[in-house]
């Protein structure tokens, strides 16, 4: 199916730097599209970053996007997209975490030799990568990020107490996210080298 009439004014208007032209089309798929994510993800602070993040991405390629269905199944296909990647970093998250834990709860069974300094030092790195990553975030995105995920507040609950609007919230927790995967992508290969490094570990057991 490609772009209808319609489809195609809009996204032209779009591509053009119409931005109320965006804010209809954000306003009039917003809602549905978190639904559409939160039954992937089933979380809904997840689901509206995922769609948060799509639009804004959206608005900032548009010059560069080509749409050759409708642009209601773009979207949709996009968000669909963006929730399978999140579950996959989840997934990779859950292990290490979990391979972590039972690093540090069995480390005279796991790293009987010099073997567990090393992963020790990998774990660290992570840590320290993140962190810094954090720290580099613009001020707004950074204080916002912090709040969502450390101190657990909703969006709602960071507005209220920052005084913006709950959009602006979204859309700063959206730039901290992809300035994060941007700061952060060699953290899963080293993620991958500290999975290796258990992987021989127990193969010597």
């Amino acid at each position: 199916m490609n772009l209808s009439g319609d489809d195609k004014l809009t996204f032209k208007k779009i591509k053009s730097g119409d931005i109320s032209a965006f804010e209809m089309l954000f306003k009039e798929n917003y809602r549905n599209l978190c639904y559409y994510a939160e039954d992937i993800v089933r979380e809904k602070a997840a689901a509206e970053e995922m769609v948060s993040d799509f639009f804004l991405k959206f608005w900032e390629e548009r010059e560069n996007i080509e749409i050759r269905i409708s642009l209601t199944a773009y979207m949709y296909t996009c968000v669909r997209n963006n929730c399978l990647k999140y579950l996959e970093h989840l997934k990779v998250l859950q292990k290490y975490k979990a391979y972590a834990t039972y690093s540090i709860q069995n480390s005279d069974l796991l790293f009987p030799t010099s073997a567990f300094p090393i992963n020790r030092l990998i774990s660290k790195e992570i840590v320290s990568d993140i962190e810094s990553a954090i720290e580099l975030l613009p001020e707004q995105c950074r204080i916002i990020f912090n709040k969502s995920r450390f101190e657990e507040l909703t969006y709602e609950e960071i507005s209220k107490e920052l005084n913006i609007s709950i959009n602006t919230v979204r859309t700063q927790m959206s730039r901290a996210l992809v300035k994060l995967r941007e700061s952060l992508k060699e953290y899963l290969p080293t993620v991958i080298c500290f999975f290796f490094a258990i992987f021989c570990n127990f193969n010597r057991l």
